[in-house]
């Protein structure tokens, strides 16, 4: 089990901004031994895990409460800590991430990065040579009405991705 100062030392660095939590982790964490790193890491990833299946059952609790949709029927793109761990690696696809729109798949950190469900249609689309469209400004994916035909577009995260696969062949 991992001892309680490490966990509120972690609490403190989360509230560091982003660029100086890895140095604050080296400078807090520099005198533990390999195995209580591995320790803290596996608390990490079983807290994370929790959190995220957590925050499911909120979302999913509200809009039952909330709403005429019974739980049954929930069936929407939500992110997972899985997802989030597969969306680092699909986001060093697309290496030039200034060009992605602000809910790419492909950029680090967006829901579709972070959900398995997004990252299975992008799969598939690699998969079957099929295009990965631009999700932005487009009503309805599954049925796609006459407009949203007219503004779909390949993803610029997708055409990275392919450019990228292609060269290596």
């Amino acid at each position: 089990m991992t001892d309680n100062a490490s966990i509120l030392v972690l609490t403190d660095i989360l509230l560091l901004p982003v660029d100086e939590r890895l140095q604050a982790i080296k400078e807090k964490f520099a005198k533990k031994t390999t195995e209580e790193l591995l320790e803290l890491v596996s608390t990490l990833v079983n807290v994370t895990d929790v959190y995220t299946n957590a925050c499911d059952e909120a979302v999913e609790l509200h809009l039952s409460i909330h709403s005429d949709v019974h739980p049954d029927k929930l069936n929407y793109n939500k992110p997972s800590f899985h997802g989030a761990l597969n969306g680092l690696i699909l986001a060093t696809k697309a290496p030039n991430q200034a060009v992605l729109c602000h809910s790419c798949a492909y950029k680090q950190g967006t829901l579709a990065n972070s959900s398995l469900s997004t990252q299975s249609d992008v799969a598939y689309a690699l998969s079957e040579c099929a295009t990965f469209n631009c999700h932005q400004n487009i009503e309805n994916l599954d049925c796609p009405s006459a407009d949203d035909i007219k503004r779909m577009r390949p993803c610029k995260g997708w055409a990275q991705h392919v450019k990228m696969r292609g060269a290596k062949q």
